[in-house]
C-alpha cells in the first residue's frame, strides 16, 4: 500500500473569511447561503490535522482556519481529497457493512441530535452506505482512542464516537494560541495500521462552542457536524469556494459537487472490502 497523507496541520480558529470573489456564482450542484453576521465567538469551519500513529490516524478539524489540503498531491483546482490514499484510491471504509455509531450527547443545546441524524442522512445519501445507530454512550473522545473496546462494546470494532465535550474532559487539542476548535474527527485504522480500511473514528463537538443548531445557515452547528462526518468517512480538504470541505465551510449549507464526488469514490459503488477482525 502506498500512504500518502499530508504533514501535520495544525490550524487556528480566525474569523470568517470573506467570500474571495463577490461575483462568485453559486457553486452548481449545491446549496448557496451568504455567510451570516459574526456569531458570538469567531468561528468558520474546519481544519485538519493528520497523525499516523500504531494505533489510528488522527484528523482533527478546528473551526475556522485558513485552507490547507490534507493529501500533498492536491492542487489548488482539486475538487476533493482524501486523507489516505492507496494504490486504489482514497482509504475507506468497506461500504458493504454498516458503520455502527454512538452519541454521547453530553451538554449539547437542544437540537444537537437532529444535528447528527441528518448529517448521518446526508453521508449516507452521498456514500451509499448504511449507517446504524447503537445508542447513547458515556466514552469521552481522546486523542488515543482505542478502536477496539471490548469492555465497553464487545467483540467488535467500536463504534464511531459522536461526542459534545468541553475541551477540559479531554486530551484532544481544542485550543492553540488563544484559539478555539469548535469540532475535532478522526477516522482509525486497525492497530498496526497494515490494512487498507477504516474501521472507527470518533468526532468531537465543543460543548461551548455558542452557535445553534442546523443547517439553514453558513456556520451553523449541524454543518460543523456533517464536515467532521466527513473527515470521518476519509474526506480532506479542498480550496475551492463552494465545497463543505473548503476549511472555512465553503459559503455552502450542504456538500457541493466536489465533496459529492469525492464521497462517492469512497462509497459503495466502489465495490465491497474485507473488514478485519477485531483484536
Amino acid at each position: 500500500m502506498v500512504r500518502t497523507p499530508g504533514p501535520p496541520y495544525d490550524h487556528l480558529m480566525q474569523s470568517l473569511p470573506p467570500r474571495p470573489d463577490v461575483s462568485l456564482p453559486p457553486p452548481p450542484g449545491g446549496p448557496w447561503a451568504p455567510p451570516k453576521p459574526p456569531p458570538r465567538r469567531r468561528r468558520g469551519f474546519v481544519g485538519l490535522v493528520v497523525v499516523l500513529t500504531l494505533t489510528a490516524i488522527v484528523a482533527a478539524a478546528l473551526i475556522p482556519i485558513v485552507p490547507h489540503l490534507v493529501h500533498p498531491a492536491a492542487s489548488g483546482t482539486a475538487k476533493y481529497t482524501f486523507i489516505l490514499q492507496n494504490d486504489g484510491g482514497g482509504v475507506r471504509w468497506n461500504p458493504c457493512e454498516p458503520i455502527h455509531y454512538v452519541i454521547n450527547i453530553g451538554t449539547a443545546p437542544e437540537g444537537s441530535m437532529e444535528d447528527v441524524q441528518e448529517s448521518v442522512r446526508r453521508i449516507s445519501e452521498a456514500t451509499g452506505i448504511s449507517f446504524a445507530y447503537d445508542g447513547l454512550t458515556d466514552e469521552i473522545p481522546m486523542e488515543g482512542r482505542a478502536a477496539y473496546q471490548p469492555e465497553r462494546y464487545g467483540e467488535r470494532w467500536a463504534p464511531v464516537l459522536i461526542a459534545w465535550v468541553s475541551p477540559s474532559q479531554t486530551d484532544i487539542p481544542f485550543q492553540k494560541d488563544g484559539e478555539t476548535a469548535a469540532g475535532v474527527a478522526a477516522p482509525q485504522l486497525p492497530r498496526g495500521g497494515f490494512d487498507d480500511v477504516y474501521v472507527s473514528g470518533w468526532a468531537a463537538i465543543n460543548a461551548s462552542d455558542p452557535n445553534p443548531p442546523g443547517f439553514d445557515t453558513y456556520g451553523e452547528q449541524g454543518l460543523v457536524v456533517l464536515h467532521e462526518l466527513a473527515h470521518v468517512m476519509g474526506m480532506g480538504h479542498v480550496k475551492q469556494w463552494g465545497e463543505l470541505m473548503e476549511p472555512s465551510g465553503g459559503g455552502v449549507t450542504d456538500f457541493g459537487p466536489g465533496d459529492r464526488e469525492g464521497l462517492k469514490l469512497l462509497g459503495r459503488s466502489q465495490g465491497c472490502l474485507t473488514t478485519p477482525d477485531p483484536g
